[in-house]
């Protein structure tokens, strides 16, 4: 019999945290900077295709980041499927890829989610560990580095020009900066080669606000272009498709990834005198990891569901019916969706109500369900009409996760007392 719910003055809720290190990926046991070598990354791993050790004995360090960004990844699918039958928990295996598992070889639409969020996992890792300097064969974005000299000589020109505009002109017994030296008058316009350049330099205050609001790019941008190409090689297959599912990966792989391309931002550092900003150096980041899981669950709400026929032509049908788990499908008042940034999966997933290895479903009892929910995390929905008990329940789990490179992720343990429904 379901005890009634207590009142919330006799269900005290304690909450502590304490500093745990979880080391989850290649089974290190200390914290700090491991030598990655292909026996210390490549051997520790089972399941490697031929081609993936071939590359991973080629770049074990770069393949050191992908599996952190593996891992970064099925923190984040459970951080975003926690309100769902299935969370994610089944891709969690000690010692062995997630791609292994039941669930990712089939077409459900939770395959597509997980499938697009571990490529974009590691785009991601590996983008921001080549912008750390940590990878060998990878540095900064080459396309947007701007020559530091430029950046320098720049900054000299605003900073004369500040001094002119405050009628300060130039002391002469004052040196000038480096960039503004004899050493280097050689390779300055004629104006800033003599201690009073001429009246055309003397900016309008207009024009030297203009010239502050400018900006060059310049520190180090996010080697995203490295990182797709890694997650590209690592996760796909070589050559042309042969049947619905290698296509279907394929293509939530290339979605996972987009969606850290379209999110890259602008991060800006000013530069002057006395704190002002002269002018700025920009450079592309990676997007917050949580920001890429949210645009996914999203996508995995309304992913499109396409039919299964073996029509190794590169293109897509989706399905007329195509409403499964009653979200919105390939159409929408009347009109095609694209589907080329669109999730896409093939198999209606089954209900995962309960434990079957088949499917890679985990069951949903014991689970904690929210009574007054109208949503996937209501007692209805989430105990498959089994019921529900109300307990005084103590629970961990990790919490503030920060990823280190390499390859150890530092979380709290949140340990929380409190009354819960959990799942019969």
């Amino acid at each position: 019999m379901t005890p009634p719910t207590p009142p919330p003055s006799s269900a005290p809720t304690f909450f502590f945290s304490c500093r745990v290190l979880c080391n989850d990926i290649l089974s290190l046991k200390v914290a700090g900077d491991p030598v990655l070598t292909p026996h210390s990354v490549c051997l520790r791993l089972a399941g490697l295709s031929k081609r993936q050790m071939r590359m991973c004995v080629r770049n074990p360090d770069v393949t050191a980041s992908a599996l952190q960004g593996i891992q970064v990844a099925l923190h984040e699918c459970q951080h975003q499927l926690r309100d769902q039958r299935w969370n994610c928990s089944s891709l969690e295996g000690f010692g062995k890829l997630p791609h292994h598992s039941t669930v990712l070889n089939r077409g459900f639409r939770e395959s597509a989610f997980s499938l697009a969020l571990l490529a974009a996992g590691v785009a991601h890792s590996v983008a921001s560990a080549c912008s750390m300097g940590k990878l060998r064969g990878c540095g900064c974005e080459a396309k947007r580095r701007q020559d530091d000299d430029k950046i320098r000589l720049k900054l000299s020109q605003l900073q004369l020009q500040a001094l002119q505009k405050g009628g300060a002109g130039l002391d002469v017994a004052r040196p000038l900066p480096p960039e503004l030296s004899a050493h280097h008058a050689g390779h300055l316009p004629a104006g800033l080669r003599s201690g009073h350049p001429p009246a055309s330099l003397k900016p309008a205050s207009d024009q030297l606000s203009s010239m502050q609001d400018t900006w060059e790019w310049g520190g180090c941008s996010h080697n995203l272009r490295f990182g797709d190409r890694f997650s590209r090689d690592w996760l796909d297959s070589r050559g042309s498709p042969r049947d619905i599912h290698a296509r279907m990966r394929i293509h939530n792989n290339r979605v996972g990834r987009q969606i850290v391309t379209d999110n890259m931002t602008r991060k800006c550092k000013c530069h002057g005198t006395s704190g002002s900003c002269q002018f700025k150096t920009c450079w592309h980041v990676s997007p917050e990891f949580r920001l890429v899981g949210s645009l996914l669950k999203q996508k995995f709400l309304s992913a499109i569901f396409v039919n299964s026929q073996n029509k190794n032509n590169g293109v897509f049908n989706p399905r007329t019916e195509n409403s499964a788990g009653g979200s919105p499908g390939g159409f929408g008042g009347g009109r095609r969706r694209s589907m080329s940034r669109e999730l896409v999966f093939f198999e209606k997933s089954p209900d995962f109500c309960e434990h079957d290895a088949s499917v890679d479903s985990p069951g949903t009892q014991g689970r904690i369900c929210n009574k007054t929910s109208y949503s996937t995390d209501s007692c209805g929905s989430l105990c498959c009409g089994r019921g529900h008990n109300i307990l005084k329940h103590t629970r961990s789990e990790r919490c503030n996760c920060r990823f280190h490179w390499c390859c150890y992720v530092l979380c709290e343990e949140c340990r929380l007392t409190e009354w819960v429904n959990v799942c019969k």
